[in-house]
């Protein structure tokens, strides 16, 4: 099944929180833009009029007046010698006017507030200004004719207001009109200044016009009372009214304007006028116009600067009102968002805690049986101020508490159980432990024939009572039985061999004298036995297990070796780390109680046990003592108070078999007969015996699992005669051998013995004497085994 991506509480209400935000700010910015676009409308139209307005306005008028003087000098006689004065004074005018729109046109003020167009108009305008020389030289030689210059000057002119015309850059609509209307009013003044020249020149050759000159001026009349008619219907009225109309209703532009009629109306002839009476009308009215589209530029200009203001105060509102509203917004939001986050952050903060922290915190308090407040360890969670977050952390608190009360009923009940467990396991270790002695008396009274009997009941008892022992462990508890001498190491092994049922499989290797501090002899022992038994039970029938011992570096090492099929790799890893880890006792996991044993033995006194692959591919146990638990071959037989560890055994009552406490489980307490279990050997020669029958095994400790089902030996039964061991004197090796049928042990033979099972190696010396010796002197005859306390 896919699982769906997770992300954290804060890219998720950042997401939230992000989506409004970016929306606002992009509405601010289209706002701000816009704004923004109009104010810089405004200033590059300020700042076009500055550069262009009066500077082309000046030389339009200087054009107009350079090409009269023109035409009028090419209408005069031909026998004039050199150029007037008047035309060479308004050369240097014009000259002086295309020095300063030169300047103007090229700033980089002007540069850059035009455009690429703009820019191509200027250049053209500057190219057409670049062939006044040749039209001046033209005029000088008379080798033009006047109709032919008026035409040349006009195109300059064309060429200018087609940049007039590409400077229009508003977005306003009444200030656009305005200023188309002030270029409608230019054309139309341009119109009137090309009549001027034509008619001062006709006037000249005493007022005859040619038919083209009168086609022409026809022409240009017709286009100029239609820009003016243009003018009026773009320009806003009230600034018509103020500004344009009081020219139209002055006396000097009817007067012209009936000038004009009559000239229209006069195709042949000399014209209706005279030269003086056209000056009088047409120049103060080319003056008048002038002015007029100056005042409508300024107009136009003083407009575009008040919208200019505007834009900019817009501007300002709208972009520091929208950062305001913005920087609000992302407070807000960051506050909110952050109270929201810091509640659930909060919550699982509380989730965390209680997962990692208190609940382990509070089953370790709770395995060390130490008392638990509920309602400290589940305090109520802080109040936000988010009402579903308050409700949340409400349920949380309850599953809070639910979570207390279930690991405390648990803990409970484990310490119901073990409890259980320590009750049902004293009352039979008190009455197994009643029984050994009852069978230690009758095994010194018993005949031959019998004895082989009670020694397997004696055996099988010494195992019940190791399983007890096991349960009282498995309850915290500490079996009653304990030493305060130390014991040799080799008795220690003898012990844990006479717990298993195939005890007749092991060889034991060692050649060390140490001895093992009394404190410490019950746990082993009990260690030894489990992981025997668990090497015996999970190998075939007809192998050995080789228990070798020694004393290394790091303390004193058992090594268990059996040859078996072994284990998974997995499943020795994860044994290794319940040994290393001795995890709670979890009484689902009843299939390895064993492994739980082992476990609680090896921590309590320190001792690291951990299994390995053996050569044989069965597995090894290494059993590793450190040092304090392991006392010197040369100190055995000093004062245990002065032994580094070998303290007294802890007095621990075992209960009566009535369930109470009763009699002291010390192994130390003296026999029914008033003496002590083991003090004295049995030196009774015990029957001739043939074959021993193999005990079955019932209840195995295998901790590790249940044995292959194809293991080769998996199904054959054990074998019906129990092996014999003969010691190797030169290296205290014992080797195996089968007995002949009836056959009787041989002097000098070492332990173990070929006898029934009662006569397993003597598990534990004397407590007060020394250790039971390997063998016996070559000429002593084989004795039973000691009715010595057992391990």
């Amino acid at each position: 099944m896919r699982t769906a991506r997770t992300r954290p509480i804060r890219s998720k209400v950042a997401a939230l929180l992000l989506v409004p935000l970016v929306s606002l700010v992009a509405i601010w910015v289209y706002a701000a833009d816009l704004t923004g676009r109009a104010a810089l409308a405004q200033r590059k139209y300020h700042t076009l009029n500055d550069q262009f307005a009066a500077s082309g306005q000046g030389l339009l008028v200087e054009l107009g007046k350079e090409r009269q003087a023109s035409v009028v000098y090419l209408s005069g006689p031909r026998k004039a010698a050199s150029t007037p004065a008047a035309l060479t004074a308004q050369r240097a005018r014009l000259d002086k006017a295309v020095a300063t729109f030169r300047r103007t046109s090229t700033s980089d003020a002007a540069r850059g507030a035009t455009t690429a167009e703009m820019r191509s108009r200027v250049s053209d305008v500057l190219k057409a200004l670049g062939g006044l020389g040749e039209l001046r030289a033209a005029v000088d030689g008379r080798t033009i004719d006047r109709l032919t210059a008026v035409n040349d000057y006009s195109s300059m002119v064309d060429v200018m207001h087609r940049l007039y015309d590409s400077l229009i850059v508003i977005d306003d609509a009444s200030l656009y009109n305005w200023t188309l209307s002030d270029r409608a009013a230019g054309r139309a003044m341009e119109l009137l200044q090309r009549e001027n020249a034509l008619v001062a020149g006709a006037l000249v050759t005493h007022g005859r016009m040619t038919a083209a000159e009168h086609r022409m001026f026809l022409e240009m009349l017709g286009e100029q009372r239609w820009q003016w008619q243009r003018q009026r219907s773009l320009a806003d009225p009230k600034v018509y009214a103020r500004l344009t109309a009081p020219v139209f209703a002055s006396t000097q532009y009817h007067a012209y304007k009936d000038i004009e009629d009559q000239i229209a109306a006069h195709d042949r002839g000399p014209l209706p006028i005279s030269a003086w009476q056209w000056q009088e009308t047409a120049q103060p009215l080319v003056l008048s116009v002038n002015q007029m589209i100056m005042a409508n530029t300024n107009g136009a200009a003083a407009r575009a600067d008040r919208l200019g203001r505007d834009a900019y105060l817009r501007l300002g509102v709208v972009g520091g009102a929208g950062l305001l509203v913005i920087a609000l917004s992302v407070l807000l939001a960051l506050r909110f968002g952050r109270g929201v986050v810091r509640e659930l952050v909060g919550l699982r903060g509380s989730a965390e805690e209680l997962a990692d922290e208190r609940l382990p915190r509070l089953v370790e308090r709770l395995r060390r049986n130490e008392a638990v407040d509920v309602e400290a360890e589940a305090p109520a969670l802080p109040r936000g101020r988010t009402s579903e977050v308050n409700r949340l952390a409400e349920s949380f608190a309850k599953v809070q508490r639910t979570a207390v009360d279930a690991a405390v009923g648990q803990a409970e009940l484990r310490a119901g159980v073990g409890r259980i467990f320590l009750n049902i396991a004293r009352r039979n270790q008190s009455l197994l432990h009643r029984q050994l002695t009852m069978l230690d008396g009758l095994e010194s009274r018993a005949e031959a024939d019998d004895l082989e009997a009670l020694f397997r009941i004696d055996h099988l008892t010494t195992r019940m009572r190791r399983h007890a022992e096991s349960l009282i462990i498995l309850s915290g508890a500490t079996p009653g039985r304990g030493w305060r001498r130390p014991v040799h190491i080799t008795d220690v092994l003898r012990a844990a061999v006479a717990e298993i049922e195939d005890y007749t499989r092991a060889v034991v290797l060692t050649e060390s004298e140490d001895g093992l501090v009394g404190a410490a002899v019950t746990d082993v022992v009990h260690l030894l036995a489990e992981l025997l038994e668990n090497a015996a039970s999970f190998s075939p029938p007809n192998t050995e297990v080789r228990v070798m011992a020694e004393r290394v570096g790091n303390g004193f090492c058992v090594e268990i070796e059996d040859r078996g099929l072994g284990v998974k790799p997995e499943t020795l890893a994860e044994i290794n780390r319940r040994l290393a880890e001795p995890p709670e006792f979890d009484l689902v996991d009843t299939d390895r109680l064993g492994l739980f044993v082992v476990a609680r033995l090896a921590a309590r006194h320190g001792i690291d046990v951990s299994l390995h692959r053996s050569p044989y591919g069965g597995v090894t146990a290494i059993v590793l003592m450190p040092h304090d638990l392991v006392v010197p071959a040369d100190r055995m037989d000093e004062d245990p108070a002065l032994l580094d560890g070998a303290t007294d055994a802890p007095a621990v009552e075992a209960p009566a078999d009535d369930g109470e406490p009763g009699a002291s489980g010390d192994a130390d307490a003296p026999s029914p007969d008033g003496e002590r279990d083991g003090a004295e050997p049995v030196d009774a020669e015990p029957a001739e015996r043939g074959p021993v029958q193999a005990v079955p095994s019932d209840a195995g400790p295998a901790f590790m699992g249940t044995p292959y089902t194809d293991a080769p030996f998996g199904g054959t039964p054990r074998p019906e005669v129990v092996t014999r061991a003969e010691v190797v004197p030169d290296v205290g090796v014992f080797a195996r051998r089968e007995p002949a049928p009836g056959e009787s042990p041989q002097p000098g033979s070492a332990w173990p013995v070929p006898v029934p099972l009662r006569e397993a190696p003597p598990v534990l010396p004397q407590l007060a004497g020394p250790a039971t010796p390997w063998g016996r002197p070559d000429d002593a005859p084989p004795a039973a085994p000691p009715h010595g306390p057992r391990g």
